[in-house]
C-alpha cells in the first residue's frame, strides 16, 4: 500500500526518503537535537534509535517476503532460436517393425521383470503394443520422417545437430536449408570409420564435429586406447566431439544391445583423456547419468568440458529429473555449459516435448533457459 507524506510517495511501512533526505539521516538530526535539548538524558538517543530498528527489521522482513514471492511465480517461456545437439540421422526402420511406440518416461516401460521371461521379447512387445495413454509412433516412410523433423524444427525455429548415418545426415543438411549441421556417428566394434575419411567429411562435405560416439554399446569406454587417433584428429582440427555416456534403452544389456554397461557412463573416465588433449572440444551426449556427482567433479575440475541432456528428460519421470539431474547441475554453478539435446530417434514429436520440458522448469530462469536451449550451444560450436 502507498501512502503520501509532504506529497512524497512511499510505502509503509518502508520511508525510503524524506524531503530529498535518506531516512537514516532524518532520524539522526532528530536524535542530535534530542542530545542539544536533554544533555543530560542519554536516554533520549536510545529513544529515537527505536523506530529506526523497528522500519530496519520491517524493511528486511519485506525484502525477504518479496524475494520469496518473485520465486514462487513462474517464470517465463523461452521463445528464442534453440539448438538442439542430439538428434539421430536414420531410417524410419532402424528400430525394429514398423509402426513402433515411444512411451515415456522411459524408465516405466518395463516395470519389472521376472528372470524366467524374455526381456527382448518383453520389451519388443511393450514397443509395438504400449500400455501408456499417450504413446507416440514412429513414422512409415523415410520420406514422413524427415518431413516431420523439419516440421519441428521450424515450428521451434531450431537448427539441430544430426549423427547415426553419415549418409542420411549429410543428405538431410543438404535439403534442410541450413536447419540440420551434419555430425559423424561411429563406434570402434561397429560402424566404424577411419581417421582419413573422417577428416574428407570434415573438409569436404562440412561435416561440423564427431559424434555421436557410441562406444559405450559395444563394452568400450571413452579412455580405450582405441580413440587416441579420433582425439588426435579432432583436436588438430578443432572440431567438436560427442561422447556417448548415459542410459541406452530400458533393459539394455539383456534386449538389444548386449554389450552395453552401465559403469562406462562414469564421467571420471574423461580425465585421463582431457589431460592428455587439453585442447579437445569435448561435451558428454546424456551427460553421464547416474553419476551426477562425478561429472559435476569433472565439469568443475575441467571448464572446458561441456554436456547435453540428451534425451535424459523425457527417460525419469520429470519431478526426478528436475530435482536430482537438472536443478542439481545448475545449483553447482554449472548452467552455462548445459546444452539441450531431444535424443528424438525415429519420433521426431519428442523434439517438441523435449523443449517444453525445460521451459516447465520453474526454478530455472528465462536466462537460463535461454542458456540451455541456445546461449550454450551456440558459444560451444563457435557459431556466428
Amino acid at each position: 500500500m502507498f501512502n503520501s507524506l509532504n506529497g512524497l510517495r512511499y510505502e509503509a511501512p518502508c520511508l525510503p526518503v524524506i524531503g530529498g533526505h535518506s531516512l537514516w539521516r532524518w532520524f539522526a538530526g532528530r536524535q542530535v537535537i534530542a542530545e542539544t535539548v536533554v544533555d543530560n538524558y542519554q536516554i533520549m538517543k536510545y529513544k529515537y534509535l527505536i523506530p529506526i530498528l523497528v522500519l530496519f527489521v520491517a524493511c528486511n522482513h519485506k525484502k525477504q517476503t518479496d524475494e520469496n514471492v518473485v520465486q514462487s511465480l513462474p517464470t517465463s517461456v523461452y521463445e528464442g532460436p534453440i539448438i538442439d545437439m542430439h538428434i539421430h540421422a536414420s531410417s524410419y526402420d532402424v528400430n525394429g517393425p514398423i509402426p513402433v511406440a515411444f512411451c515415456y518416461p522411459i524408465s516405466t516401460v518395463i516395470p519389472y521383470l521376472d528372470a524366467k521371461d524374455d526381456a527382448l521379447s518383453l520389451f519388443m512387445e511393450k514397443m509395438t503394443n504400449p500400455d501408456c495413454e499417450d504413446p507416440i509412433w514412429s513414422p512409415k516412410s523415410d520420406a514422413e520422417l524427415f518431413e516431420k523433423i523439419m516440421l519441428q524444427l521450424e515450428n521451434y525455429n531450431i537448427t539441430a545437430v544430426a549423427s547415426g548415418s553419415n549418409k542420411i545426415a549429410k543428405e538431410w543438411s543438404e535439403k534442410s536449408n541450413g536447419k540440420i549441421l551434419p555430425s559423424i556417428g561411429f563406434s570402434l566394434n561397429n560402424n566404424s570409420i577411419s581417421p582419413d575419411s573422417i577428416k574428407t567429411l570434415v573438409e569436404k562435405y562440412n561435416f561440423i564435429g564427431i559424434g555421436e560416439v557410441a562406444n559405450q554399446y559395444e563394452g568400450i569406454g571413452v579412455d580405450d586406447a582405441g580413440m587416441d587417433p579420433y582425439y588426435e584428429l579432432a583436436q588438430e582440427l578443432d572440431i567438436p566431439i560427442g561422447i556417448h555416456m548415459g542410459s541406452g534403452a530400458p533393459g539394455s544389456p539383456m534386449t538389444i544391445t548386449p554389450n552395453y554397461e552401465v559403469h562406462l557412463s562414469n564421467p571420471l573416465y574423461l580425465e585421463k583423456v582431457l589431460k592428455k588433449y587439453p585442447k579437445l572440444r569435448v561435451y558428454v551426449m546424456h551427460y553421464g547419468e547416474p553419476f551426477i556427482d562425478e561429472m559435476i567433479a569433472m565439469m568443475y575440475h575441467y571448464p572446458q568440458l561441456y554436456l547435453d541432456i540428451g534425451g535424459i528428460q523425457l527417460t525419469y519421470p520429470k519431478a526426478y529429473f528436475y530435482e536430482y539431474h537438472l536443478k542439481k547441475l545448475v545449483t553447482a554453478g554449472f548452467g552455462k555449459r548445459i546444452m539441450h539435446g531431444s535424443d528424438a530417434m525415429v519420433w521426431p514429436e519428442l523434439i517438441g516435448k523435449s523443449i517444453d520440458i525445460i521451459n516447465q522448469a520453474d526454478f530455472l530462469t528465462l536466462e537460463q533457459k535461454a542458456d540451455i536451449l541456445y546461449n550454450n550451444a551456440a558459444r560451444f560450436l563457435r557459431l556466428d
